[in-house]
């Protein structure tokens, strides 16, 4: 096998940890702010939060684990068994459609802020965890986010250092 079979191979008969990053179009700071390392969500990051942890009850077999939600993009990881019978791409399609409808009632009934076209990013961004290392790592980083938003690449004020996930993840494989 070619290493891209096998690792078809590997996504289809192993659980998995899955590390998924979903940005709101334009980077649009929409869900809360970040103060003093914290993240403090608004009623919309707070309905974000709320969907996410109810992917267990609406995608059956599916274990949600670490998340964040920032001003403009949530970090989680998502654990799917082999007979789970579900996919990232479909979770993240049920878990968007329902974020989006839940947000254009806030912004009708409740004043939220109204986006641009889309409220989410088209595509959106996810690794498979593959050892132990890669998994704490991940699993800091989501913790930490909300310090480090000063270095998050999504954040339009950031500063000159940025944080490059993708490659520390590359580099623990």
């Amino acid at each position: 096998l070619n290493q891209r079979d096998s690792i078809s191979r590997y996504i289809c008969l192993a659980d998995t940890n899955n590390f998924v990053t979903i940005v709101t179009n334009e980077r649009r700071n929409l869900f809360g702010y970040v103060r003093d390392g914290e993240m403090r969500l608004n009623a919309a990051g707070r309905m974000v939060l709320e969907e996410y942890l109810s992917i267990e009850t609406n995608e059956t077999g599916v274990t949600c684990m670490d998340v964040v939600v920032m001003p403009n993009h949530i970090h989680c990881m998502v654990y799917l068994p082999n007979d789970s019978g579900m996919t990232i791409p479909v979770i993240m399609e049920h878990f968007k459609s329902r974020t989006v409808n839940r947000y254009c009632v806030g912004v009708k009934e409740d004043g939220w802020a109204p986006y641009h076209n889309h409220l989410w990013q088209r595509s959106y961004w996810y690794d498979i965890v593959r050892n132990e290392r890669q998994f704490e790592f991940i699993r800091r980083y989501i913790r930490l986010n909300p310090q480090r938003w000063d270095k998050d690449a999504t954040n339009a004020a950031h500063g000159r250092e940025t944080d490059d996930i993708n490659s520390c993840i590359k580099k623990l494989r």
